[in-house]
């Protein structure tokens, strides 16, 4: 017997009889480079007003696996950009190469407008669903995968929502009896700052004194109800001056909020440093930022206290994970946002289950109000969120299906099951 006769057999030998199952001859023939995909699909789902752009990218090895994008106003702008994008680029190659994949998707929508929008959150969502589809081939959670594995088998939640009337003590109290009841149980929350600015906010950057002193009540309202254990956090949306965040900043100092988030707009000045160093509570950006070239300067420069990436638009989960070593290396905690639907907000959990100093996930109620049902939209085991925490699968991949029934239901018009 010839030495390479030798070795074949001896490998066959070691081939348990489970390897004959067809699951199992999947993953050997990715161990031989065999599995090919064959076909990327999209399909858009509207629950309420909120718009999930699906996608599916199939093998030939029967294993598929699915992302959802981050929203535009349609979903159409996402779904263009992955059919006649990114599909010709995916069709036929190896789903394992996703650091190649991704830098070819990255590189064709620099044609469209550059490293930002909707390009990148239809790159987002491609790239999770490479992820998801690679973890079932390997059989591995996509966290027990994603760049050395997982600190956490859940993750904090935070849930954006505040009481029906923050300046009414007895509503806050309620909101936060709903919590305590609830199965989610947060343990956080990101109310919405009160204003009535003249002109509108979009085109008023000030803030009163009487404005200022209103939204104080107000979180002190809530403070009281929840007590010293509930972490606030105050929801600004890119709005304010410098003199106006300031004051802001330091009218809220006693009510102990988590962060204050985004209180300036988006684009790095040297402004953002000086409110970082004058503000005596946390100062937080980064929902509207793409890629870790955005968020470089912020780190690097002191200009924030805190991170928060929104894992299903910055990039993809492998670029989420380096903006968080990135702060991790200047010892800012990471946080992320997220408005998303289920299969996005899985996605972006287990990210997030592998960043050192990880400090809360925001979360939408699908249970209740204007987001309710969307958990239904999959098939999870666990409960999405409980006890305060995003609850992650150990089955492979996301540990999720989309369910065929819902989806279906709440299909865009034009729209047909995986289209």
């Amino acid at each position: 017997m010839d030495r390479r006769t030798f070795f074949k057999t001896l490998g066959a030998a070691a081939i348990p009889a489970a390897a004959t199952v067809p699951f199992l001859n999947t993953a050997r023939a990715q161990d031989g480079g065999r599995v090919k995909i064959t076909d990327v699909k999209v399909m858009r789902v509207r629950m309420g007003s909120h718009v999930m752009p699906l996608v599916k990218i199939e093998t030939d090895a029967g294993v598929y696996g699915i992302g959802e994008c981050h929203h535009d106003i349609t979903g159409l702008g996402a779904k263009d950009a992955v059919l006649n994008g990114f599909k010709q680029i995916l069709v036929g190659q190896d789903p394992l190469d996703i650091e190649r994949l991704w830098r070819q998707m990255m590189f064709r929508v620099s044609y469209l407008g550059g490293n930002g929008g909707i390009g990148v959150h239809a790159v987002t969502g491609t790239e999770v669903a490479l992820w998801d589809l690679v973890g079932k081939l390997l059989k591995q959670p996509v966290r027990k995968i994603l760049a050395g594995g997982a600190y956490s088998n859940k993750v904090r939640a935070y849930w954006t929502f505040q009481p029906r009337n923050m300046m009414d003590k007895a509503s806050c109290r309620e909101w936060v009896d709903y919590i305590r009841g609830s199965v989610q149980k947060w343990t956080a929350a990101k109310p919405f700052r009160q204003l009535r600015r003249p002109g509108g906010e979009a085109l008023n950057m000030s803030l009163s004194r009487a404005e200022i002193n209103s939204n104080v009540r107000g979180f002190a309202n809530i403070r009281e109800a929840a007590g010293d254990d509930f972490e606030i956090i105050v929801h600004c949306h890119w709005e304010f001056d410098f003199p106006a965040a300031l004051a802001f900043a330091k009218a809220l100092e006693p009510i102990k909020p988590w962060w204050i988030e985004d209180p300036m707009p988006v684009g790095y000045v040297d402004t953002w440093k000086r409110l970082a160093a004058e503000s005596p509570v946390p100062i937080l950006c980064g929902e509207n930022l793409y890629t870790r070239h955005d968020f470089l300067p912020f780190i690097t420069q002191g200009a924030v206290d805190m991170i928060s990436i929104d894992i299903s638009m910055a990039g993809g989960l492998l670029e989420a994970k380096r903006i968080a070593d990135l702060a991790n290396v200047y010892y800012l905690p990471i946080t992320t946002h997220n408005v998303m639907g289920p299969v996005a907000t899985i996605a972006s959990a287990n990210c997030a289950a592998t960043m050192h100093d990880f400090a809360g996930h925001e979360t939408m109620d699908f249970k209740t109000g204007s987001r309710a049902g969307e958990g239904d939209l999959i098939v999870y085991d666990p409960e999405i969120i409980q006890d305060g925490y995003i609850q992650l699968s150990d089955k492979p991949g996301l540990g999720l299906d989309i369910n065929k029934d819902v989806a279906m239901k709440h299909m865009l018009e034009g729209e047909t099951w995986w289209g």
